[in-house]
């Protein structure tokens, strides 16, 4: 069964698929991701985070709108554009991680 979470992001998930032309092989026989396979797998992580917090029911800021994640997946992708997509991934776990914390100390208080 499909969440309320997951319907929400379900496109966005969707156009950050990484294709066959987002990678390569390398000579050692090993597949990499290009610039563009890097930066989707990056956002892919975010989105997983939003989505963790939707499911919670949590409150949060998405760290991108519409015209910064259609620019961070136009080409040419470099080194700048992937340097974005991780700071929106950390910065999305990050927010991910200190309400589940706070959810955590606030309803379960530690007993020493």
């Amino acid at each position: 069964m499909i969440t309320e979470a997951r319907r929400k992001w379900a496109s966005t998930i969707k156009r950050l698929e990484v294709l066959p032309e987002d990678k390569f092989i390398g000579d050692d026989g090993v597949v990499y991701y290009k610039a563009s396979g890097s930066v989707k797998s990056n956002l892919r992580v975010a989105v997983y985070y939003l989505g963790c917090l939707d499911e919670r029911g949590e409150e949060y800021q998405v760290p991108f709108d519409r015209k910064k994640f259609e620019s961070l997946l136009s080409e040419p992708v470099g080194k700048k554009k992937l340097d974005e997509a991780v700071r929106i991934k950390h910065e999305c776990a990050k927010m991910a991680r200190r309400n589940a914390y706070e959810v955590l100390t606030t309803k379960s208080p530690v007993r020493g």
